[in-house]
């Protein structure tokens, strides 16, 4: 236990210096403070702590992730050393899944950059819009989306990586 959680803070602060520059700030910051908060208390006194898990994909490789919150993020991590950190809009940076490099992203809407190995791709994103329950994003190199229940808690992102990666995909699965 003690490794698993040697290993999580690791990796908890190699993704806070990737992702030093980076902002947050969202309508729906409620919904992500209640993606770690909601799954780390039980509903009832006495009840043990749920532990909530997600799936998670990046274009062909798939892995099984717990969330942390970590920096003001969102941290989808595993001992494996998958890992997505995630601001409440954007997948902020990914690491694992199959690749060489950790993958970065800049920019919220308008302009976007995806650091993604050795290759820098640019994108250009346009307005996060409200359409019940999905928001909803279009960039050029691919649609976003945040799905949320009844209770508007987060219950899938996706996010287009550009032609070579495809997607990233979380979505929780208890």
């Amino acid at each position: 236990m003690k490794l698993f959680v040697a290993k999580v803070r690791l990796l908890s602060i190699l993704l806070c210096l990737l992702l030093a520059g980076c902002t947050f700030s969202a309508p729906q910051a409620e919904s992500a403070w209640r993606l770690i908060n909601g799954f780390a208390s039980g509903t009832e006194e006495g009840e043990a702590p749920k532990q909530p898990i997600w799936l998670a994909s990046v274009g062909e490789y798939g892995a099984v992730l717990k969330p942390y919150a970590s920096g003001g993020f969102t941290v989808f991590a595993n001992v494996d050393g998958d890992a997505i950190a995630f601001d409440g809009w954007i997948v902020r940076s990914i690491t694992g899944f199959g690749l060489k490099k950790p993958a970065s992203v800049t920019g919220r809407e308008g302009p976007r950059s995806l650091a993604v190995n050795d290759d820098i791709l640019s994108a250009n994103c346009g307005s996060w819009k409200w359409r019940a329950p999905v928001w909803r994003q279009s960039c050029d190199i691919g649609p976003s989306t945040i799905s949320l229940d009844g209770e508007g808690n987060i219950q899938e992102i996706s996010m287009s990586l550009g032609e070579k990666l495809g997607f990233v995909t979380l979505r929780v699965a208890n």
